[in-house]
């Protein structure tokens, strides 16, 4: 909104006692009281771009993980990735506007997980072995995997989770200081539209509630991200932190409390990124527990998802108490064959990871 015009008068009293700068943390306008939703409910907020990457997502990942049972397309799961030839079964999806491809960062290691899953979908009936693709029993069913035990599926899935979303929200939330907070279009400034973006790639309901469990038919539960929440992030109370901390920096950005706004910043910063890390730690420990061995399908499924994972630690925000060194480490674990991984004494490479993630994020 424009302020009014001063009059000379009030121009003259405030010459020399106010000086007035484009840097928002030097905004000299005292603060009004502000309240902080229960929800996000905000004036003119608007993450649909977010919301359709995260249901785009969702089929694929649905798609991909029929594989077990059926032959895959490859131009089907080209055009789920590109959002190209009405590929979705949610019509809406269709014209969005949007697709993965054009936010995923590495998008050719995607592509090529996303091939390999086509290519091994041919082999769903045949027993996998060190070294050859096939399906491994994984309780009543069963899962699909390359020559090295990883599942694509899961790789897509999780590694999409942290090379899509989790870095486009780390990214924007770096930039937030500099977006324009002034002029408003369609009910938001660019500094608001960007927090709401940034808010949708977590994938949980403007009602969000931590006490809730939402049933897998639930249009409006959490998605991603969201479902790792309450799956993972639980020890760390990582829902209820990261939806008041979102909540309370859109509030601040709109009282203009820039304060208050980087305090948010970093603390979602660091609750996403150790969510990231307690959920890695969850997928190479799990192969460990005595109820685990020699449980090929319940192990490479967790490694699978734990590379997912510890791929989504790259985009991690500066500042972050992850050592390059450590992160490269921890890629070197999960990039090594996972027939070698589990049958190694004393599962010393998964020790390995497992310490530097809970030394690190003190999990």
């Amino acid at each position: 909104m424009l302020k009014p015009i001063l009059s000379r008068t009030a121009i003259a009293l405030f010459v020399g006692l106010v000086s007035f700068t484009a840097c928002d943390k030097d905004d000299s306008e005292p603060i009004q009281p502000y309240d902080v939703p229960a929800t996000y409910d905000f004036e003119g907020a608007d993450y649909s771009s977010s919301t359709h990457r995260i249901n785009m997502a969702v089929e694929l990942n649905s798609y991909l993980g029929s594989g077990t049972s059926t032959i895959l397309s490859q131009a089907t799961a080209n055009n789920l990735f590109n959002n190209t030839n009405t590929p979705f079964a949610n019509a809406a999806l269709n014209t969005a506007g949007v697709n993965l491809a054009d936010k995923t960062a590495d998008v050719n290691v995607f592509k090529g997980f996303i091939e390999q899953r086509v290519t091994h979908s041919n082999t769903n009936n045949t027993p996998a072995t060190d070294g050859t693709a096939g399906y491994i029993p994984r309780g009543s069913g069963k899962i699909l995997v390359g020559p090295q035990g990883l599942e694509n599926n899961q790789a897509v899935a999780k590694g999409m989770m942290g090379s899509l979303f989790f870095k486009e929200a780390m990214a924007i939330l770096a930039g937030i200081p500099n977006e324009d907070n002034a002029t408003k279009t369609e009910g938001a400034t660019a500094m608001e539209s960007r927090w709401d973006e940034a808010f949708g790639y977590l994938g949980i309901p403007e009602d969000y509630d931590t006490t809730k469990t939402y049933a897998n038919t639930d249009p409006n539960r959490p998605l991603l991200w969201g479902g790792y929440l309450t799956e993972r992030g639980k020890p760390i109370q990582a829902g209820g932190i990261l939806f008041e901390a979102f909540r309370k920096g859109r509030a601040a950005i709109g009282a203009k409390d820039y304060a208050v706004r980087d305090q948010q910043v970093k603390l979602i910063q660091e609750t996403w990124e150790k969510l990231a890390a307690i959920s890695a730690l969850a997928y190479v420990t799990i192969p460990q527990a005595s109820t685990s061995v020699g449980n090929l399908g319940t192990q490479f499924h967790a490694l699978s998802e734990g590379y997912g994972f510890v791929l989504a630690l790259k985009y991690r925000p500066a500042g972050s108490k992850l050592s390059e060194a450590d992160y490269q480490k921890l890629v070197s674990i999960l990039t090594t064959n996972f027939y070698t991984l589990v049958n190694e004494p004393g599962f010393t490479k998964l020790k390995e990871a497992e310490n530097i993630l809970k030394t690190t994020y003190s999990l």
